[in-house]
């Protein structure tokens, strides 16, 4: 890391306001054969406030996403030998309304990157197979963590065992990665935005050893930031980083990328975020877990603005004609049409939408 963004701060700042939602998403890897990796990724969304009129039915507060991939993969090349993909909650059940369709129609897309590996070139593959209007937003978002995190979990844990001599039981987890996306309503023109991510690996230890021995690393970004609601841009914006182990985890102080991130203030939340986190810091491997923290924020913060219906149907009580009230800002941020295979051009959903057939709803959290 280098050492002009070092710095002693002592602890990240806060966010505060009512909880509007939270989106979970977590990686965890461990060796399944002598052979194979295994890894497992979820990603759960919770939200915390309002509701959504969605094409069939109102979408209470609660949880409204819930999907997992599992990955079977080469010990060397970290070639995919299998996949599964489960979507117990989706935001979009078979109805009338969608002519059959649910959230769950792309997910075969996604088994047909069975054999690629994990590389450099796996991102542009995956959203050429499963991005926009050919896949699912929420599996893409996880997968692509996934495709970042295991590679790196991976050489970790071979450096550690060429340093340490030892090596995990299989099926025995060693490394996990939590990422956290929290927003609050802070104000009427600001909402507040926390990015979390935790990349947790552990070592084998003695039955005599102290728990805290198992630590190997813990590597922590925390992003903390206030959002613009009208205009959505970053009007706040700071990244603390840290990474310990068992041998100083209660005294490593936070280094603050105030400079780092500076670029990115009062920009657009959406779009354009990704390309511009990739321009400032998409060459450096050392930054690449800060890149990862910044990348989940364009897309949790899609999912926060759904729990702010309520100021909609506010707009829509006090109007004189309320056919005219412009519809939900989440609306103009994720769904614009092709944003995903529910939401393509072609389909039931948009089509019921231009024609005026269904009421105004965010299809972002499609």
């Amino acid at each position: 890391m280098p050492e002009s963004i070092r710095s002693n701060e002592s602890r990240p700042p806060a966010v505060q306001g009512l909880p509007l939602h939270t989106r979970s998403l977590t990686v965890a890897v461990w060796r399944s054969t002598a052979s194979t990796w295994h890894a497992r990724g979820d990603v759960i969304d919770l939200r915390k406030n309002g509701f959504v009129p969605s094409s069939y039915d109102l979408q209470p507060s609660g949880i409204i996403h819930m999907m997992s991939i599992d990955l079977e993969l080469d010990l060397e090349t970290l070639e995919i030998d299998a996949m599964k993909v489960d979507q117990p909650f989706v935001a979009i059940e078979p109805s009338e309304a969608t002519r059959g369709e649910c959230c769950r129609d792309p997910a075969p897309r996604l088994l047909e990157l069975t054999g690629e590996r994990l590389d450099a070139d796996f991102a542009r593959k995956l959203g050429l197979q499963f991005g926009g209007a050919l896949g699912c937003s929420h599996l893409l978002t996880l997968f692509q963590l996934m495709a970042s995190t295991v590679p790196r979990a991976v050489e970790l844990e071979r450096t550690r065992e060429a340093r340490e001599g030892t090596q995990h039981d299989l099926a025995q987890r060693f490394f996990r990665r939590s990422v956290f996306v929290d927003g609050h309503a802070h104000s009427p023109e600001l909402t507040d935005v926390a990015v979390q991510l935790a990349d947790t690996q552990t070592r084998p230890i003695a039955s005599d050893a102290r728990m805290t021995d198992r630590l190997a690393l813990s590597h922590e970004v925390k992003t903390f930031a206030s959002v613009d609601r009208k205009r959505f841009t970053l009007e706040r914006l700071e990244v603390r980083e840290r990474e310990r182990s068992s041998e100083n985890v209660g005294s490593t102080q936070w280094t603050d990328h105030a400079a780092l991130v500076a670029p990115l203030m009062g920009a657009r939340i959406i779009p354009g975020m990704a390309g511009r986190v990739f321009k400032l810091m998409g060459g450096d491997p050392r930054l690449r877990p800060v890149l990862d923290n910044l990348l989940m924020f364009a897309p949790g913060f899609i999912q926060i603005m759904a729990a702010l219906m309520d100021e909609y149907f506010e707009q829509r009580e006090k109007a004189e004609d309320p056919t005219r009230t412009q519809k939900p800002a989440v609306a103009n941020l994720g769904g614009n049409a092709d944003a995903c295979y529910m939401w393509r051009r072609d389909g039931p959903l948009s089509k019921s939408w231009a024609t005026g057939d269904a009421e105004p709803s965010p299809r972002s959290t499609s």
